[in-house]
């Protein structure tokens, strides 16, 4: 009689085991789908990089990349060192799996400074902070053109490709009226490098 007794009680004892090593199982599983539903790969930031480190940044993670001239002028963007992100869509922390597009708006550091009134005829415009080829097309507006261009770092380098560079200094100053058949010769640096104490952004 003692016997069986015992047996029953280990038969119950086992039996509230198994139920509560259940209940305890389906809690671990529940919290697990729980993280995981809330764990989604998310969208990095990538405003106010050079465009070049955002989309190596994007691709890497598998996204597609489109991008646009954020100014509206539908420039072509063939060096993406010399552009900005302005914006991107969509924004940083966004749950956006592998695959997803995103779209970023870019501008280059010399936009915000061409911006201008028409230069009036004979008078030296103000061309610095600009792009080289803005610069040469403003004073060439103004009545300039004999114009030259030279490495602001001493470095000799040639300006092949004058959207490349930013005017850094100018030989003639702003407001100035000289003859027409002057030289006028401007310093320039690529984007991304210092600009000394001309305070433009490159």
């Amino acid at each position: 009689m003692k016997i069986a007794i015992a047996l029953l009680a280990l038969a119950l004892t086992g039996c509230a085991g198994g139920q509560a090593g259940s209940s305890a199982t389906q809690r671990t599983t529940t919290t697990t789908a729980t993280a995981s539903t809330q764990s989604g790969p998310k969208m990095p930031k990538v405003v106010e990089m050079r465009l070049a480190e955002a989309r190596e940044l994007l691709l890497v993670r598998g996204y597609r990349v489109i991008e646009e001239d954020e100014t509206g002028q539908k420039r072509p963007i063939l060096e993406p060192l010399n552009w900005v992100v302005v914006s991107q869509l969509p924004e940083a922390e966004a749950e956006a799996p592998s695959g997803t597009q995103v779209v970023l708006k870019v501008r280059k550091p010399t936009d915000s400074s061409t911006s201008q009134a028409p230069p009036a005829k004979g008078a030296v415009p103000n061309v610095v902070c600009l792009d080289l080829q803005k610069a040469q097309d403003t004073l060439q507006a103004a009545g300039f053109y004999l114009l030259g261009s030279e490495d602001a770092t001493g470095q000799r380098r040639q300006q092949l490709v004058d959207r490349n560079w930013v005017v850094v200094s100018q030989s003639e100053p702003p407001g100035s009226t000289p003859d027409p058949k002057t030289k006028i010769t401007l310093g320039a640096v690529k984007f991304g490098e210092p600009t000394g104490g001309s305070g433009c952004q490159s």
